[in-house]
């Protein structure tokens, strides 16, 4: 692969996966504030999706063939040997109740929310986006002493003041980065509202957030003797037949 076309790679993964992440995930939390929570649903998967897929860009692996299945993307990440990911264990499962509740953007499936899916994306995102940088740029001289800047990259990814002060994390040429400098933009509220993780200043508590929980059934899940002329007119995800096949 030449410089040309590496550069090129790391590029596409910055403009065309994370930074329209980053605008997914203010949609989505906009979303959110305004009640509207399949459209929140959606925009998060879209949002992980791309985050996920920008990791394994960025590190030269393939994104082809996961589609929404943001679980399976997550699971390859593991693929990537030199590289420990730091990543809390809730988030696996919540990746998968996203890629579940997320796409069901045409409402063929019941749908439900507990009231933490805002927190839960931000932590995910978070996380995540920490890793969504080109971190390979090979070695450099100093005191003497050849230095890799992968190692030294990961180093700082893992700092433990991170955890203490995640607000202070920038990722470089970042979207986010740069909705939070610009204090004029409309989006840095919807970025910064009740966000644990994003923001000039760091929180420790936010006050009166709702934390909705809400449940919706399709219209042939409550009339099930309409689906099969539904069926006829509208295409329906394989497992949606599957379960009124076997009703």
């Amino acid at each position: 692969m030449t410089p040309e076309i590496r550069a090129g790679i790391i590029d596409y993964a910055n403009r065309s996966f994370r930074d329209v992440a980053d605008r997914d995930y203010i949609a989505a939390r906009t979303c959110h504030r305004l009640g509207l929570e399949q459209q929140f649903l959606w925009m998060a998967l879209q949002a992980l999706e791309k985050y996920l897929k920008a990791i394994l860009l960025f590190n030269f692996r393939s994104t082809k063939g996961y589609g929404h299945r943001v679980k399976d993307a997550f699971d390859a990440l593991s693929l990537i040997k030199d590289i420990s990911f730091d990543i809390p264990p809730d988030v696996g499962p919540f990746l998968h109740y996203i890629e579940d509740q997320g796409a069901n953007r045409y409402f063929t499936q019941p749908f439900f929310t507990m009231g933490e899916e805002l927190l839960m994306l931000d932590k995910s995102v978070w996380h995540l986006r920490l890793y969504c940088q080109f971190i390979r740029q090979g070695t450099f001289q100093s005191g003497g002493k050849t230095v890799d800047w992968f190692l030294l990259n990961l180093a700082k990814i893992h700092h433990e003041r991170h955890s203490k002060r995640p607000n202070s994390v920038r990722v470089f040429g970042g979207f986010l980065e740069k909705i939070i400098d610009g204090r004029d933009s409309p989006l840095r509220r919807e970025l910064v509202w009740k966000n644990f993780y994003y923001g000039r200043r760091p929180k420790k508590v936010v006050k009166n957030i709702v934390l909705r929980s809400s449940s919706g059934n399709p219209t042939h899940f409550m009339h099930p003797a309409v689906f099969e002329e539904l069926d006829k007119l509208v295409k329906f995800e394989p497992e949606v037949k599957a379960h009124f096949k076997k009703l």
